[in-house]
C-alpha cells in the first residue's frame, strides 16, 4: 500500500519516489544537470537567488518580533486578580461561568 512518499508491506516501511494521489501513481522528476548553464571552461554559473517579500509580509514579521518581546505573563492582571482574591472581594458570576461551559460544549459537540 502506498501512502505518501513510504510504502508499507507488513511490518516494514521503505521510503520510494513515488506518491499515490487519488489512485494515481507519481513519480518525483529525475534531476538533471543543466548543460546550458556551464560555461566554456565548464564552470558552472551560478545564478543566487533572490526573494521578494511584499508589504504586508514584512508588516506581519515586524508584528511577529513585537509580539515575540511581550512578556507571556501579564503580571498587572495577575497581581490584581491576586488582590481581590486575597482581600475577598473577589465575585465570581455563575451565570457567566455556566454560559461559557455551555458554548464550549456546544463547540466541542459540532467539532
Amino acid at each position: 500500500m502506498a501512502i505518501g512518499l513510504y510504502e508499507q508491506e507488513e511490518n516494514e516501511m521503505r521510503i520510494t519516489d513515488k506518491v499515490d494521489v487519488g489512485g494515481v501513481n507519481f513519480q518525483k522528476p529525475e534531476k538533471t544537470k543543466d548543460k546550458a548553464s556551464e560555461g566554456a571552461a565548464g564552470e558552472t554559473g551560478a545564478q543566487d537567488d533572490q526573494i521578494t517579500l511584499s508589504g504586508t509580509a514584512k508588516e506581519i514579521g515586524r508584528l511577529q518580533a513585537e509580539v515575540s518581546k511581550l512578556p507571556d505573563v501579564r503580571t498587572d492582571k495577575v497581581d490584581e486578580l491576586k488582590n481581590t482574591i486575597n482581600a475577598g472581594t473577589y465575585n465570581v458570576k455563575g451565570e457567566a461561568v455556566a454560559g461559557k461551559l455551555l458554548n464550549n460544549a456546544i463547540i466541542d459537540e459540532l467539532i
